[in-house]
């Protein structure tokens, strides 16, 4: 997503732990409620709260040894994914110890989820043998486990070495109201929360200016008749503003929608994602302007696309300049959104279009990351390449990084009927959970993206971006 001022003449030449949403389930899981017959719970079966599966969840006592339990079935031996769905109402994470047939495999953080009736889902791989097993969790504190729904146990998981997408129709098309001329729908980011998927976006209209909007529906066939608000009428105020990025900062109940302004990284916060009015004024990330060290390396490029994602003890912050370089500035967690310095060099390539903008950072694993950035290739299509990481700093190693093995793009997206577009740009992994770790599930991905008529051959702030689901067709899972 490049700066207006960049774009008027440009043209086409150029093992494991994360957050699911509670709709997700894995493939081929067994689901296991914490108050069937295939469940042992030291505490009570309740039912107070809403948005449990089944007839009630599992509240075990505030005790060291209190537990759930679960009695699985694995049909072969193998690595076995286990969603843990929870609510946690508290301030603070509750940490539980992961036994399976008795043995301790893992720790799992299960942290604050905003109230009680709001349930995640944390996923844990673990190796087993075919057959019956136990998989217990127990308190590490006295202060006891967070409330546990069910369990789902599924054999597979893990990034597969390359990747086959089907790709949807055009889902979200640009919606006009009397001030706002639109032209364009594009870089999108997504969320999915409280039975709704949460979209942001970038707009342009028909004088090729810059704007976002939000819009929320329940299903993707809903997605483009959903009203679309335009964000320049609520805080964030007018003038240039665009791609998005919106997560829920846990350790302060906020939710964060970041995006650039032609100057600075800046963010806006709310406590209630669906009111578009709540979002407060902008406020710059980087105190002291572009760090020094994109001054020295971004020669004729621009400084675009931010992007947030958090881990146990710091937040980092990563950038691209449209010349080559990918940057991540950090700061601690306790500090968010304030101190981000420490900027670095991420990645970089001699030449500027391999490693062009649109990056964005998932954990798909408490021991690997996937890092994705849109490249610009032949004919000027643009693709995504991808590498893995076992920490967020690196050292990243290619995973799908070729214009012909590409993570996605033109080599390896189908289409029903003739494609509409021949382009696959800036736009988000369907995350299976809201907070700042970013996390996905390597089971059946997604990745709401920007495409346009390939006909098109418009100045680029005036292209006429649309945009479409892709759907993994090659999960492991």
């Amino acid at each position: 997503m490049r700066l207006k001022s960049a774009l008027a003449g440009a043209s086409l030449l150029i093992s494991a732990l994360v957050v699911v949403p509670g709709h997700a389930a894995y493939a081929a899981a067994t689901r296991y409620e914490a108050e069937s017959a295939a469940a042992s719970c030291v505490g009570t079966i309740d039912a107070n709260w809403s948005g449990f599966s089944g007839t009630g969840f599992c509240n075990a006592n505030n005790a060291v040894g209190a537990h759930v339990q679960f009695t699985v079935n694995a049909a072969s031996a193998g690595t076995a994914t286990l969603g843990i769905r929870f609510a946690n109402g508290g301030t603070t994470a509750r940490q539980a110890h992961v036994l399976v047939d008795g043995v301790a495999v893992q720790s799992v953080s299960f942290e604050p989820t905003g109230s009680w009736s709001t349930w995640m889902t944390k996923t844990v791989t673990v190796s087993v043998s075919a057959g019956d097993h136990t998989v217990r969790l127990s308190p590490a504190a006295s202060t006891g486990l967070s409330n546990i729904d069910y369990l789902d146990f599924g054999l597979g998981g893990g990034l597969p070495g390359s990747f086959q997408w089907s790709s949807s129709g055009i889902l979200i098309s640009p919606k006009s109201d009397a001030t706002h001329n639109i032209r364009a729908l594009k870089d999108p980011s997504v969320v999915y929360h409280n039975g709704r998927y949460h979209v942001f976006a970038t707009t342009t209209n028909q004088s090729g200016a810059y704007s976002m909007v939000y819009l929320n529906f329940t299903n993707w066939s809903q997605a483009n008749s959903a009203s679309q608000r335009y964000l320049d009428r609520t805080a964030i105020g007018s003038g240039y503003k665009a791609a998005p990025q919106v997560f829920y900062f846990a350790p302060q109940q906020k939710w964060y929608l970041v995006f650039q302004t032609g100057s600075n990284a800046a963010y806006s916060t709310t406590s209630d994602i669906s009111n578009p009015r709540s979002w407060t004024a902008p406020k710059p990330f980087y105190a002291n302007g572009m760090p020094q060290i994109i001054r020295d390396n971004i020669g004729n490029g621009y400084w675009v696309d931010f992007w947030v994602i958090c881990d146990n003890a710091k937040c980092h912050l990563f950038s691209s300049d449209d010349n080559g370089h990918l940057y991540r500035s950090e700061t601690s967690l306790s500090n968010f959104p304030n101190g981000f310095g420490n900027t670095v060099i991420a990645m970089q390539d001699s030449a500027r279009y391999p490693l062009w903008e649109a990056a964005s950072v998932y954990r798909v694993s408490s021991s690997q990351y996937l890092l994705i950035v849109e490249a610009i290739g032949s004919g000027g299509k643009r693709y995504f390449r991808s590498w893995t990481a076992p920490a967020i700093t690196g050292p990243w190693t290619a995973l799908a990084a070729t214009e012909a093995g590409p993570f996605a793009g033109a080599a390896n997206v189908t289409f029903s009927g003739t494609p509409w577009t021949r382009d696959i740009s800036h736009g988000e992994m369907i995350r299976n959970g809201i907070d700042q770790t970013l996390p996905i599930s390597p089971c059946g991905m997604q990745y709401l993206y920007q495409g346009k008529d390939p006909n098109a051959s418009d100045p680029y702030s005036m292209l006429p971006w649309r945009l479409g689901l892709l759907t993994q067709t090659n999960s492991t899972c």
